[in-house]
């Protein structure tokens, strides 16, 4: 694929954004709206950072951080899926988790080369992981903290915690052991 197609693709997602962010709007639900035209912007904002920096792997980035964005923010939250479809929480912390890893990765790659091809692959494995778990508690605090200052339900139980968590370990497995394993 090449650069072009990818931000054309990433484009046609933000632009659902937009059209949701109106939708939610217009039907209510001003904070909904305002956070999808904040995800609208950052979106934009990795857009740039990509297009400058990354060539065809930030074509990938961009496309795969604006389907990010749409599948937490705009079905989550928008059409509501947290609600009711099953497991939603469980396949959006997969995504972000695996997302985020990769990206860590690849600024990684990019930032510090010598660090990536001297350090031992367990070393790296071993990082992705405690990225990704990191994130993802620090996901977890948020969700926390949306229930006692807002009054939602994001925490439904310990269990949900742990569940959450423990798909955030095996999404940077994943990413580390694929790493790993690449035919260089």
């Amino acid at each position: 694929m090449l650069p072009l197609q990818g931000h054309l693709l990433a484009h046609i997602v933000r632009a659902a954004l937009l059209i949701g962010s109106l939708w939610s709007a217009f039907n209510g639900n001003a904070g909904i709206g305002a956070l999808l035209i904040v995800s609208l912007i950052a979106s934009l904002i990795v857009f740039e950072i990509t297009r400058r920096a990354f060539g065809i792997t930030g074509a990938w980035l961009d496309l795969l951080f604006a389907l990010l964005v749409a599948f937490d923010n705009l079905f989550g939250l928008a059409l509501g899926f947290y609600a009711t479809v099953p497991y939603w929480d469980v396949a959006t912390h997969y995504t972000t988790s695996i997302f985020l890893a990769v990206s860590a990765l690849v600024l990684a790659e990019r930032a510090y080369p010598p660090l990536i091809t001297q350090a031992p692959k367990p070393t790296i494995v071993a990082a992705l992981v405690l990225f990704a778990l990191g994130l993802g508690a620090l996901w977890e605090l948020g969700e926390y903290a949306s229930d006692i200052l807002r009054a939602t339900t994001f925490q439904k139980s310990l269990d949900n915690t742990m569940q959450d968590l423990f798909v955030d370990l095996i999404a940077g497995l994943i990413v580390g052991v694929a790493w790993a394993n690449r035919k260089t």
